[in-house]
């Protein structure tokens, strides 16, 4: 009877243990949740979309909530968050992954200190080996996953025979009053890619890359030729207008309200993919080209979920990461074009990607935009 209690005994314990291996199992199958932030317009969440349905699928252990907060609508982001929370000294944040830029990252910096990003090598991001581009400041805390280019964007049936230098179409603007609309920088990329441009083509070119004051002194030739441009732009209801938004210029080029923009060449290329503009728009190219920029990926320091925002970024700066950013955005590519289909660089055709051009002026661009705002804007 004894024996029959023991093996009963044995039994349960065995049946105990297999219950907490099961247990055990069950608890590392299950999706660690980290969180995305990351804004700009609607393609940019479109294309994130696909990208985390692509990652799900490849790296199934990882959920990835998608925090986008689209540009112009306020609200904190994910930098003020990041940085409101180093400041307060709290011991965790629900950052794991936050899309920047180079100046989005002077600002971390600045702000919340070089310990509040984590540093990230081969070690952790295997596939950074691959990438082409690097982050002037943001140094090995940030890791590249797409570029960005600013082109001209025209009407082909109005204009017959494009700028091919910054000159000619500064030339082209004086000639055709009214033809040609930039948006308020401080709403949209592509006008502050062009007031930059006009502001930095005079300088030396290791000013684009520098965060150094010193700039700010060589301003005034840039912003003296905007004033002059001022009286040549778009114009409604009798006052020179500076349209909101990247999609405000691009919307007044389809209705034929203007026939030249500065525009992300991400936006065109993917609206006219998708019949959303007319055939007559086109691209070119200027030089010197407008500058684009690189946009990376940090992990705060504070992440709780280090390891699983390592995959993400490891997926992302893959060929098949990088396949989905070209095909859904038309973003320019930061690993070797040869390690892409031909079908999907083909996407890029007309695109100079070797005139790509980024600028990473940190702190200087808030001072340029407060500068921009008092000596243009308010004096139309």
């Amino acid at each position: 009877m004894s024996g029959t209690k023991g093996g009963a005994a044995t039994l349960r314990a065995v049946l105990a243990a297999l219950l907490m291996v099961a247990a055990c199992a069950s608890m590392g199958a299950q999706k660690v949740a980290i969180n995305l932030y990351t804004g700009g317009s609607d393609n940019v969440r479109v294309t994130w979309e696909a990208v985390l349905d692509a990652f799900t699928k490849a790296e199934p252990s990882v959920q990835v909530n998608l925090q986008y907060l689209a540009s112009g609508t306020g609200g904190q982001g994910g930098v003020d968050k990041l940085i409101a929370a180093v400041q307060a000294g709290v011991k965790s944040v629900d950052i794991d992954v936050l899309e920047t830029s180079d100046n989005d990252i002077a600002r971390i910096l600045k702000e919340a200190g070089d310990k509040s990003l984590t540093s990230i090598t081969t070690k952790e991001v295997p596939n950074l080996k691959n990438v082409l581009q690097k982050s002037s400041l943001g140094r090995d805390y940030a890791v590249p996953f797409r570029g960005t280019t600013v082109l001209v964007a025209y009407n082909s049936d109005r204009v017959t025979n494009p700028p091919k230098t910054y000159d000619e179409l500064i030339t082209w603007i004086k000639a055709h009053k009214g033809r040609l609309a930039y948006n308020d920088p401080t709403t949209g990329g592509s006008g502050e890619s062009f007031v930059i441009s006009s502001i930095y083509n005079s300088l030396p070119a290791d000013a684009l890359t520098s965060t150094d004051a010193k700039w700010k002194a060589q301003w005034d030739k840039g912003f003296e030729l905007l004033k002059s441009l001022q009286p040549y732009l778009y114009s409604a209801s009798g006052k020179v207008q500076y349209p909101v938004k990247n999609q405000g210029t691009i919307d007044l080029l389809a209705n034929g309200e203007v026939d030249m923009i500065p525009a992300w060449a991400d936006m065109i290329l993917d609206q006219k993919s998708r019949g959303l503009l007319p055939a007559s728009i086109k691209l070119t190219q200027i030089e010197p080209a407008f500058n684009g920029g690189i946009q990376t990926l940090t992990v705060p320091a504070l992440s709780q979920h280090k390891d699983a925002a390592y995959k993400l970024l490891n997926f992302v700066t893959s060929p098949e990461g990088q396949s989905i950013f070209v095909r859904s955005m038309k973003a320019i590519p930061i690993v070797p074009a040869t390690s892409l289909s031909k079908d999907t660089i083909d996407m890029l055709a007309g695109l100079q990607i070797k005139g790509f051009r980024p600028y990473t002026i940190g702190a200087l661009e808030a001072d340029l935009m407060k500068r921009w705002q008092t000596d243009i804007a308010a004096a139309r």
